[in-house]
């Protein structure tokens, strides 16, 4: 039996620069849509940090764990892309 909690994750990463923290924050928009039934993403960049929050109502814990996880591989990929 899976549990359904109400949860809410933030996450900050900092990048080199603020060009570089909108760069990602733009990478990652297509992927803040079709979320299930009670789960929502947030991101805004301020400065040179990407900030991410996930917020789960009533939700499984692995399906906001898998959302983070999916996002935060999205972040590594585009700091790939940005390190050339």
């Amino acid at each position: 039996m899976q549990r359904h909690l109400d949860t809410e994750i933030s996450v900050d990463i900092l990048f080199s620069s603020s060009a570089e923290a909108k760069a990602a924050l733009k990478a990652l928009i297509p992927d803040n849509v079709n979320f299930p039934k009670g789960l929502s993403m947030r991101m805004f960049s301020r400065g040179s940090t990407l900030a991410i929050k996930v917020t789960g109502r009533n939700v499984p814990v692995a399906t906001v764990l898998n959302t983070i996880d999916e996002v935060l591989e999205h972040v590594s990929v585009a700091q790939k892309v940005m390190a050339g």
